[in-house]
């Protein structure tokens, strides 16, 4: 009897000493196919990085190197509740600058202390001013101009709402969160376009944020995980366990690399006669909003429609050439293309009837000009791009300010009148 105990558990040792073999085996191939296949992607990144293309700002920009890296150190955010996600407060770079708020920074005077008007200004990366340094900013520009109309010892306080990848419903819901909070604008200033018609495609339906399914997602780990959930138990730990080996495994370059050889059936594209009235529709709808706000709050509402390299009639650049070649050569950006060529005419109309004669259709803005304005297919402007975009609603922005102003000056003209 004790033989038998014994051959049986130098069997079993022997078994488990072969199945651990072949584990470390294939672990150590899977480490040196990992290492190999991510050394591989550094080489090629930084070989992308060290030769820039003809055109890329790089090329032409002195600063752009250090305001990338900048850039990068700014890339990680925060959980912002209703809109998801922001940058980090506080950080201080040559170029670029976050406030305490999360803001990106604009250039103003900081006294007198109290502001004779104050304006906020929303929408996505273009407006964050993804490509471009604090002081070239859209609300930077705006607000040179309008601390020049301040007069002497006045200022006018600029608020950057902007956040790289919002839709225009995240612009109406920050400004929702701002006036609760207290926060009164005399005049807000709505920047948007691109991200609105992407997310439609991208969505399959108008009026969702961008990257809803990581978002889906997300939820869907975190109450995995979550072990205070109501859902307890083996089955519980068991499916926590599923989802960290399964997330573990697509941090893989090799396993990457593998699914990409089999890449899942492409949903077919939103037919542009749906995608463009929707995204119409919704962005419409949501500056409807904006205008019920603004007669509770009284402040002055104004909507751009920005420029895009998608819809332009300017005469392209060799980068932008490069980049609108590469527009064409993919499905979903061509059906891109179609939805930012067929939108602004829906919103001339739409808007026209809504807010009559505040807003301003910049889609054809650069129509001939042969200066560069996109630096890349997502339509991030150039610095020298941007004071054409202000001029387009910079006499709107100065009327509204100076209306509030004077408004302003008599309602404490009429406080001293009764304190006498």
């Amino acid at each position: 009897m004790k033989d038998l105990v014994r051959r049986a558990a130098l069997s079993a040792v022997r078994v488990l000493s072969a199945l651990w073999l072949i584990v470390g085996i294939t672990l150590a191939i899977f480490l040196i196919a990992e290492t190999s296949f991510r050394v591989v992607a550094f080489i090629n990144d930084r070989a992308s990085d060290a030769a820039p293309r003809p055109g890329d700002p790089r090329v032409m920009l002195p600063w752009w190197n250090a305001f990338s890296r900048e850039i990068d150190a700014i890339r990680p955010q925060r959980w912002k509740p209703y809109v998801y996600f922001g940058k980090l407060p506080s950080y201080h770079g040559r170029y670029v600058n976050i406030d305490a708020f999360g803001h990106r920074v604009t250039p103003q005077p900081s006294v007198p202390a109290l502001p004779v008007a104050r304006v906020f200004f929303f929408g996505g990366s273009t407006m964050w001013g993804t490509s471009l340094r604090d002081s070239a900013t859209i609300p930077a520009e705006a607000s040179r101009r309008l601390q020049a109309i301040a007069g002497p010892g006045q200022r006018i306080e600029v608020t950057n709402y902007g956040e790289i990848g919002y839709v225009s419903t995240q612009g109406v819901l920050e400004l929702m969160l701002a006036l609760r909070t207290g926060h009164r604008p005399d005049v807000v200033v709505f920047v948007d376009g691109i991200n609105d018609a992407g997310s439609t495609l991208q969505y399959g339906a108008a009026g969702f944020p961008q990257n809803e399914s990581k978002r889906a997602s997300e939820f869907g780990i975190g109450r995995a995980l979550d072990r205070r959930s109501a859902d307890r138990g083996l089955g519980h730990d068991l499916r926590a366990l599923r989802v960290l080996t399964s997330e573990a495994f697509k941090q893989s370059s090799l396993v990457e690399w593998a699914l990409s050889r089999h890449p899942p059936a492409v949903t077919p594209l939103l037919a542009v006669d749906s995608a463009a009235p929707n995204t119409a529709d919704i962005y419409t709808q949501n500056m409807r909003i904006v205008e019920g706000l603004s007669t509770v709050y009284g402040f002055t509402p104004l909507y751009v429609w920005q420029p895009t390299i998608h819809a332009t009639r300017k005469k392209l650049t060799f980068l932008e050439e490069g980049l609108m070649s590469g527009i064409r050569r993919d499905p979903f950006q061509r059906r891109l293309q179609e939805v930012h060529l067929a939108v602004p005419a829906l919103l001339d109309s739409s808007m026209a009837e809504l807010a009559p004669g505040r807003f301003v259709d910049d889609a054809w803005l650069f129509t001939g000009d042969p200066q560069p304005v996109f630096v890349d297919r997502i339509g991030h402007n150039t610095e020298s791009s941007i004071p054409p975009i202000v001029d387009s609603f910079w006499p709107l922005l100065k009327a509204a300010v100076e209306k509030r102003d004077a408004i302003h000056a008599r309602s404490a003209s009429a406080a001293r009148t009764r304190d006498r």
